[in-house]
């Protein structure tokens, strides 16, 4: 009956996503002696929770991960973003070759997940306080324009957003682009609509990821906030509806 299939559906949901949130622990614990021993390896830990986050979802409710577009080789370079969901996360921590993430400062409490993130170079921003933002962005392109290799992601809405919702972009993207001069990659998503920000999973959904574009830095160049936010914006709402519809 219709209850019964409701009822399940909901057990499914949660236990997947106890599963899953479980996992992050007990891997990161048990791995722990292993990755805390290089950036390396623990991007290696990363990578295997991914895959078996991914696998889960494929065997618990067919959805598939799609990746399309030119992915950043792992000279150093800025991605910026379009996040609905833990799983945009997982698929650009699976997919970039080093990636490290601008996170906000909340996070930074978090066991097991905080940890990883500082061995990999996460920088933390409190989102509420302009002038604490400001600071650790300083710090950030301070400690980025040492490096050579990684991609620093950045996610311009500043939170996780509903699919289909639009919202205005922060300037931080802006000021990383100008200051490290290095390349930036636009991505838009539709995985909110696989798992959304509220814990659901749809059933035989793809969620995809899509690099849309390489831009450099030129200050002549007309590749503001607007144009950013329209491309990755564009090409959201277009994945978003073609993954609805079904």
């Amino acid at each position: 009956s219709k209850k019964v299939r409701l009822m399940w559906g909901k057990l499914k949901n949660i236990g997947a996503g106890f599963i899953i949130y479980a996992l992050l622990v007990i891997i990161g614990i048990l791995l722990w002696p292993y990755a805390g021993t290089s950036k390396k390896n623990c991007l290696k830990v990363i990578k295997l929770y991914c895959n078996l986050v991914f696998w889960i979802l494929k065997k618990v409710f067919n959805i598939k991960i799609l990746v399309k577009g030119v992915l950043p080789d792992n000279s150093a370079s800025i991605v910026c973003s379009k996040h609905q969901s833990f799983l945009d996360v997982l698929i650009l921590l699976k997919v970039l070759p080093e990636p490290k993430f601008i996170m906000k400062s909340e996070l930074s409490w978090v066991p097991v997940l905080s940890t990883y993130a500082r061995k990999i170079g996460c920088v933390n921003v409190k989102r509420n306080d302009k002038t604490k933002s400001r600071y650790a962005l300083k710090d950030a392109i301070g400690k980025e324009s040492k490096n050579q290799s990684g991609q620093l992601v950045i996610y311009p809405e500043g939170t996780r957003t509903i699919p289909g919702q639009e919202v205005e972009y922060k300037r931080g993207v802006l000021i990383l682009f100008s200051s490290l001069n290095r390349p930036l990659y636009l991505v838009s998503t539709n995985a909110g609509v696989a798992w959304s920000k509220t814990g659901k999973f749809k059933e035989n959904s793809i969620a995809t990821i899509n690099f849309l574009e390489k831009i450099h830095y030129s200050k002549k160049s007309a590749k503001n906030l607007d144009y950013i936010r329209n491309e990755i914006e564009m090409n959201s709402q277009k994945l978003y509806k073609e993954e609805f519809v079904k």
